[in-house]
């Protein structure tokens, strides 16, 4: 014998076994991921061309939209720069094409 079952029935069937699990184990919902924060050098040795921390501070993190995912750009010395890695790098690959990587730091 065999049984045809439309859409209703697997839709059923779906929720019936979704709350036997909910019912026999304490769930715990996902968190979602955090931000990664990292200074400086780990993010210049993760973008797609490697380039010097100070190429990196004047090309990119002076960006305005790296405002929000930058802290301490230009504070000086004693003051670490973090960046957002999760948010900077997504933006650095979304954009790669529209950064001048063989730009020459001024002397």
């Amino acid at each position: 014998m065999q049984a045809i079952l439309d859409e209703q029935d697997y839709q059923f069937i779906a929720t019936k076994v979704l709350d036997i699990i909910k019912q026999s184990y304490d769930l715990v919902p996902k968190q979602p991921k955090r931000d990664e924060w990292v200074g400086i050098k780990e993010f210049t040795s993760a973008l797609p061309i490697v380039k010097d921390k100070e190429w990196v501070r004047m090309f990119i993190l002076s960006r305005p939209e790296f405002k929000p995912w930058a802290i301490n750009v230009n504070a000086g010395p004693g003051h670490h720069t973090r960046i957002n890695m999760t948010k900077g790098l997504a933006w650095v690959n979304a954009h790669q094409d529209e950064i001048d990587w063989n730009q020459s730091l001024p002397r």
